[in-house]
């Protein structure tokens, strides 16, 4: 693991959510460590640095000023309380997917005394394995996902979010994969951000930041793709 990297990134958390008495972040924080452990992402760096990274760039688009100015009857406690929401569903995104929690992730209630509203948003964000390999499994399908999670504003949030995060290791994607990134992008990552601006108008410049930040690293291929050249560029990346 790249200590220096991971405990920067660990401590900035821990530290910001100790500070504003964020409980379920607190929670999930030394939860994402563990679930993730062992696991490596595709440029061979510690998995657990790809969630730790989401919930940073949620934390630096400043939500509270968002949820301020939809919400400006709420308590500041309130505001605070919807963001840990949002930051802790960012760092447990992937455990039910990756490390394969039985029963939907219940264990983060019952053991570890996670928020209810947690764990739907981590459920949300997690696609049905390619095999059925739990009684509860599903085929997964695109439409049905993406419909799924735009009716959820954290949800919504966290994936633009991840998504961002995934682009940033782009280069070492294949061709093909690279293709059904930005196919993936242009049917349902962008809608996701349009139709959330129009239902939460006050999140407008928070979406826009994460759909530019996702843009900005796809963008030099989207033509590639277009015209079927990509691979001529897959060992440029």
């Amino acid at each position: 693991m790249k200590k220096a990297s991971y405990h920067r990134l660990y401590s900035f958390i821990e530290k910001f959510a100790e500070k504003r008495g964020l409980r379920n972040t607190l929670i999930a924080l030394p939860l994402a460590v563990k679930y993730h452990e062992g696991q490596k992402r595709d440029d061979g760096e510690p998995y657990v640095m790809h969630p730790m990274r989401v919930c940073i760039t949620l934390i630096l688009v400043r939500p509270e000023l968002a949820f301020r100015e939809a919400y400006p009857k709420k308590s500041k406690k309130w505001v605070w309380q919807k963001c840990d929401v949002l930051f802790a569903t960012a760092l447990l995104h992937d455990v039910v997917e990756e490390a394969e929690l039985p029963k939907k992730g219940k264990e983060l209630l019952t053991v570890h005394h996670l928020s209810k509203v947690v764990l739907k948003n981590v459920r949300i964000l997690s696609k049905p394995p390619k095999k059925k390999k739990h009684f509860w499994s599903k085929v997964y399908k695109p439409k049905k996902y993406y419909r799924r999670i735009r009716r959820s504003l954290i949800s919504t949030l966290d994936k633009l979010a991840d998504r961002k995060d995934n682009c940033t290791t782009y280069g070492v994607f294949t061709s093909q994969r690279k293709a059904k990134y930005i196919r993936e992008n242009q049917e349902y990552i962008y809608p996701l951000g349009e139709m959330a601006k129009r239902r939460y108008p006050e999140f407008s410049g928070i979406i826009d930041i994460l759909i530019g930040m996702i843009q900005e690293k796809v963008k030099p291929y989207e033509y590639l793709v277009e015209t079927g050249n990509l691979k001529e560029r897959v060992n440029t990346c």
